[in-house]
C-alpha cells in the first residue's frame, strides 16, 4: 500500500478513466511518456492503482526561474474521490521529485493543487477537446515537503 513507482502503461488505464473518457486510448500517451529522464508514479490501495501521476523533464522559465521538471497525467479514482488519497500522493510526489515543478491543471483541480503547495501562474488557457487549465507551479525551498 501508498506510494510506488510503475511503468508507462501501469499509468495508462487510470489516465484514460479519469483524463480522456470516451476518447481513444492513443490519446493517453504524452509526448516524453518514453524519454529516459521520465518517471511514472502510483498509489496503490489493496493492491489496486488508485492514483498516477507522472514526471518528466520540461524546463519552464517563470519569473526568471527555471522550473525543471513538469508534473503529467494525475488521476485518481473517482470512486475515492474526497478521501484525501491524491494529496498523501502529492505530497509524497513532493518529497520524491524534491526540485521545483510545474503542470497544467484543469480549473476544476486549482483548489486541490493549492491546497497542496501549488501557486497559479499567468491566465487561463484552453486545450483543445479537453478544457480550460491553469499553469501552477511547486516552488521546493528549503525545509519544503
Amino acid at each position: 500500500m501508498g506510494f510506488i513507482q510503475v511503468s508507462l502503461e501501469d499509468v495508462i488505464p487510470l489516465r484514460h478513466d479519469v483524463l480522456r473518457p470516451g476518447k481513444p486510448r492513443s490519446t493517453c500517451y504524452f509526448e516524453g511518456d518514453e524519454a529516459p529522464t521520465t518517471r511514472h508514479f502510483a498509489w496503490e490501495e489493496d493492491g489496486q492503482i488508485v492514483s498516477v501521476a507522472t514526471v518528466m523533464r520540461s524546463e519552464n522559465v517563470m519569473d526568471g526561474e527555471v522550473i525543471p521538471y513538469q508534473l503529467r497525467g494525475m488521476a485518481t479514482s473517482p470512486r475515492l474521490a474526497g478521501k484525501g488519497i491524491g494529496s498523501l500522493f502529492l505530497q509524497q510526489l513532493h518529497r520524491e521529485v524534491d526540485a521545483s515543478w510545474w503542470c497544467n491543471a484543469r480549473a476544476v483541480a486549482i483548489r486541490f493543487y493549492e491546497r497542496n503547495g501549488l501557486v497559479r501562474v499567468g491566465d487561463p488557457f484552453e486545450i483543445s477537446d479537453i478544457g480550460i487549465h491553469y499553469v501552477m507551479v511547486y516552488k521546493k525551498t528549503a525545509g519544503s515537503e
